[in-house]
Parts: structure tokens; C-alpha cells; sequence
């Protein structure tokens, strides 16, 4: 059969995988009592739509190199570097963005495609297993066709503009694919790990704390990438140094290495120069012989990905996850809080969810990372009060962008607040609880590396205390948002592309709320640390009073 079978095949199971993966009716998700219109066609609107707001975020770091790959910033950023070395170090950079954010949708899709149960389902027809296989390739690829399909369109096209050259956007494309077929690779052997080791393991204490081992095993490669985004700059400024001062034996090496073969051909293919002169002496130059060798060498693995990639698809859906063993189970009711056993299974839930995890782990894994950097670099005292105050408005930023997330992991847990009397206040404190719990880790992880480095955490720990209300208030307003529109319209949002676009919206009320706070500081920050303290606190508890009760209620409500 070809491969237009297998496309007839693949259509209406993706309709299926785009209900499953709104409705999460296999999950334990009602359907809305008052649903209208067809649910299949809406399913997949909704899943467009939030491949769309994916693609928008890809489109912004595309198109973002128009800006950075141009003269003008080139000169801003840094002044003794040939040009085409400059150009190779910032699209690498791009490509590498890409690659993070690609893989990172990756994780978050793929529990939707192997709960969705269709590949088994086909696996029962009387098809070929070629045209298995073929269909199977087409299922999973629909699930990131916009995304790639905007990075293979406005990344060779920003590249075009900004060099001015329609060879360099050309020789673009074979970069943003090979990105592509990394990512998706990434994003398939990463699953099968959790598949295989982690979702579905049996509960205890001791499981939950195996599963987050390995969770935290996992996020440290991807954790990487983040931080060589973070470090993107100093990056390019090494390049730089190299050029003038050598070994051109080190510098070669480095642009041997991924992405950069790649995103060294539109260097060459515009004819910008890699070498020159400063000052009437010799600058250190790329030789194209490592260039080429790279090339060569990263073709041949994407063959090689692309070729495993085209059954990988049906191998992961074929294969059983975790299980739990043999031997009684105990079954113990414990009652206690609701906002508690909430908390609880979010935490046990994400442990078996690569995409929460992600979300729970980088604002902790990048409080340990600047952490660790302070106390090896030895920075002075103020400049790492400083750094860790940078840090703890990251996390309160990431914290509070991915609040909205954190509603995803309800599935059949908002099943039951829908139809048994659960007060929905305690459900959300719950919620609210987790983003609380990740702030005051990453608090705490960095106040102990103060302590280690010797200086006083009094001042720290009071930043961090006066923040804390504002968390709670910005949590509190996105999830109450979500609680509100889920008991509307019967949906909780699944994963990532189940009302994406709607999770984000929200966020921009609560980023505003945490963020306010912390502008106030920094504005008072000059005038006195201590005051800008006192005044971060009166307006982190003046929004708690204020957006707190007015999300929540003296009473609270109940499910319906």
C-alpha cells in the first residue's frame, strides 16, 4: 500500500487522538453535559489552536534572528570577530532554541499519544506493516507539523534578510531540519525511558522517590540546554577571544561540534569572511576542513535518526509501560485536608509525566545551577545577594508562567470534584500549594548556599519571605480563572494542546501580579535595600488581601 493509504489511515485516527487528547475521556474525563456541535471538529480546532500558539513562540525566535545576525547588533554585542564566525555563533544558538523547545513539546504531546491507545487500536486492522508504520510516522508527525513546518519557513527566511543573501537562506534549511529530526528523536527516546522506567510504577514512598531520581537524571541534559541558551553570550565572547589570541586547533574543534556545522553554511554560502587582521596582526581564522568533516558526520546521524524515527512511532505505542508487579497491595484510607491530597497527587502524578516534571524541576534545577556557580566563583558579597535575587524572580516568573500547567494534571481528579462534594477551594489551595512548594525550594536552595558561602541569609530569607504573599495571589487569581471556565465548559486542559492558548492568556494576569512587587523593588533597590524589602512586602500582602479573597470567597464553592 503507499503512502497515500497510509494517509487515509492516519486522518481519522488523528481526529481520534485530537479528541482523546482534549476530552482525556479514556483518562476518566466526563464529557460536558451540554455539549453542541460536533466534539471531533472541535477537538481538533482546539489542538490547532495550541499548535499555533507553539508555532508563535518558534516564529518569535526565528524571526529574532533578523535582529541578532545583523550588523548593526554584531557591533553592539561584540567588535573583534569576523563577521561570519559572529553570524555561525548566533544562528547556532537559534537552532539550539529551537531543538530545546521542539524536544520540550515533544514530551509534553507524547503522553497523549500513547494514553490515546490508537496505534494498538490499528495495529488490529488488516493493514500491512509497512503501511503500519507509515501511518503511525504520519499520527505523530501531525502532532508538530505547524511548529516544524513554521521553523523550516521563518528561520531560513530570517537568515535570508539579515545576511541578504537567498544562498544563505537556502543552506538554512538543511539546519532547522536536521533540528527537527533531533528533536523529535529526543522527544521519542526520552518518552520510551519513562515508559518503560517510570509511568505506571507502582506508589509508596520509596517509588515516588526512585521516579524522581530518575525525573532529575533526565532533566539534567535537557536542563544543559537551557543553560548553554543562558550562557549563549559569554559563548559568542570566547569564539571572539579565540580569534585574536588562539589555539585556531581549539577554535576548529568547537565549530566541529552540533549544531554549528550547520549553522556555519550560511557563513559561506554568503561569502562572510571567517578570518582577517587586527591591528596588523594576525587574527585566528576557521579552517573549513572541521566545517566539512562535521557536516559529513551529523548528515549521516540525521540519516540515521530520520531512518530510525520511521518506526519508532509504532515500537513505543507497542510497548508495555511500567508495571506495578505481583504481591498484595494494602489499601490504607488516610482521611486529612483535601488541599493536602491534592498537593500529593499532583506530586505522584508528575513524577509519571515527563512535561510536569520539566515544569516542576527547572526553576529548582536553575536555582541549584546559579547556586553552585556563586559558591565556586567566589563572587563579592553584594554581587551574589544580588544573583540570588535574580534568581528568586526567575523562579517566581517560571513559577507563576507555568501555574496554569499545574490544572493540566487534572484529569480524573476533576472528574470527581465535578460529581462528588468536594469543596473546589480545597482543591484549589491544593494547586496553589505546588507552585508555593517550588518557590520556597528553590528559596531554600539558594539560602543554603548562602549559608555555606558565610554571609548572613537574614536579608535573603526576608526577600524571599516578602514575595511569598504575591505567589499565593498569583496563583490563586490564574487558577481560579481555570476553575472557573472548567466548571463552564466541562473541559480540564489536558496537556499542552488542550486549550494552550487559553493557559497562556491567563498567565499574563498572574504574571502581572507576581512581577509588580518586584518592579517596586528594584526601583527602591538604589535608595536602600532594606526600605525596597519593606516595600516589596507591603505590596506582595496588599495584593494577597485583595485578590485572594476575591478569587476565592469566605466560603468557597463546591463542585457540582
Amino acid at each position: 500500500m503507499s503512502w497515500r493509504e497510509a494517509w487515509r489511515l492516519a486522518d481519522p485516527a488523528y481526529t481520534e487522538l485530537a479528541f482523546q487528547a482534549i476530552y482525556a475521556v479514556r483518562q476518566g474525563n466526563l464529557l460536558p453535559p451540554d455539549a453542541r456541535g460536533s466534539l471531533s471538529a472541535r477537538a481538533r480546532r482546539r489542538v490547532l489552536q495550541s499548535k499555533a500558539l507553539v508555532s508563535a513562540v518558534l516564529g518569535l525566535v526565528s524571526l529574532g534572528g533578523i535582529v541578532v545576525l545583523s550588523p548593526v547588533f554584531e557591533t553592539i554585542f561584540v567588535a573583534i570577530m569576523p563577521r561570519g564566525l559572529y553570524v555561525a555563533a548566533m544562528f547556532s544558538a537559534i537552532l539550539v532554541i529551537e531543538l530545546t523547545l521542539l524536544w520540550w513539546t515533544g514530551l509534553q504531546v507524547l503522553p497523549a499519544f500513547l494514553a490515546a491507545g490508537i496505534v494498538p487500536l490499528l495495529s488490529t486492522l488488516p493493514v500491512a506493516p509497512a503501511t503500519l508504520r507509515r501511518a503511525s510516522l504520519i499520527l505523530f508527525l501531525r502532532l508538530f507539523d505547524v511548529p516544524v513546518a513554521t521553523c523550516l519557513i521563518l528561520t531560513p527566511l530570517a537568515v535570508g534578510i539579515a545576511l541578504g543573501s537567498v544562498a544563505a537562506a537556502l543552506v538554512a534549511v538543511p539546519a532547522v531540519l536536521s533540528v527537527a529530526v533531533f528533536a523529535l528523536a529526543l522527544a521519542l527516546v526520552t518518552g520510551r525511558f519513562f515508559v518503560r522506567r517510570v509511568q505506571g510504577a507502582r506508589g509508596g514512598h520509596r517509588e515516588t522517590l526512585l521516579r524522581w531520581t530518575y525525573l532529575v537524571l533526565w532533566a539534567i541534559p535537557a536542563f544543559a540546554m537551557y543553560a548553554f541558551i543562558e550562557i549563549a553570550p559569554a559563548f559568542v565572547r570566547i569564539i571572539a577571544g579565540l580569534t585574536v589570541t588562539g589555539p585556531s586547533s581549539l577554535l576548529d574543534l568547537i565549530f566541529a561540534t552540533y549544531p554549528l556545522p550547520f549553522a556555519s553554511l550560511p557563513t559561506f554560502a554568503a561569502g562572510l569572511p571567517t578570518s582577517g587582521t587586527l591591528s596588523g596582526h594576525p587574527r585566528y581564522g576557521l579552517d573549513a576542513l572541521p566545517v566539512v568533516l562535521g557536516l559529513l558526520a551529523y548528515s549521516a546521524a540525521v540519516l540515521g535518526v530520520g531512518r530510525w524515527l520511521a518506526a519508532a512511532p509504532t515500537r513505543l505505542a507497542a510497548e508495555p509501560g511500567a508495571t506495578a508487579g505481583a504481591g498484595p497491595v494494602n489499601l490504607v484510607v488516610r482521611p486529612g485536608r483535601l488541599s493536602v491530597a491534592v498537593l500529593r497527587k499532583d506530586l505522584r502524578t508528575a513524577s509519571r509525566t515527563p512535561g510536569f516534571a520539566f515544569l516542576i524541576l527547572l526553576p529548582l534545577l536553575s536555582s541549584a545551577a546559579l547556586g553552585l556557580w556563586t559558591f565556586a566563583s567566589d563572587p563579592p558579597a553584594r554581587e551574589s545577594f544580588d544573583l540570588a535575587v535574580g534568581a528568586i524572580a526567575t523562579t517566581t516568573f517560571l513559577a507563576t508562567f507555568f501555574g496554569p500547567a499545574f490544572f493540566a494534571i487534572e484529569v480524573m481528579g476533576y472528574s470527581y470534584t465535578r460529581t462528588l462534594p468536594l469543596p473546589e477551594r480545597g482543591v484549589l489551595w491544593g494547586k496553589v500549594a505546588l507552585a508555593v512548594l517550588i518557590y520556597l525550594v528553590a528559596g531554600a536552595l539558594l539560602i543554603g548556599f548562602t549559608v555555606l558561602r558565610g554571609f548572613p541569609p537574614g536579608l535573603f530569607l526576608a526577600f524571599v519571605a516578602a514575595e511569598l504573599p504575591a505567589i499565593v495571589a498569583a496563583s490563586t487569581l490564574e487558577l481560579g480563572l481555570l476553575f472557573r471556565r472548567a466548571r463552564r465548559t466541562g473541559l480540564p486542559i489536558v496537556n499542552l494542546f488542550a486549550g494552550a492558548w487559553w493557559a497562556a492568556l491567563v498567565s499574563v494576569p498572574g504574571l502581572i501580579v507576581a512581577g509588580a512587587p518586584l518592579v517596586l523593588y528594584y526601583a527602591l533597590a538604589p535608595s536602600g535595600t532594606t526600605g525596597a524589602i519593606v516595600a516589596l512586602a507591603l505590596g506582595s500582602l496588599a495584593e494577597f488581601a485583595v485578590f485572594v479573597p476575591a478569587t476565592v470567597g469566605p466560603g468557597g464553592r463546591r463542585a457540582a
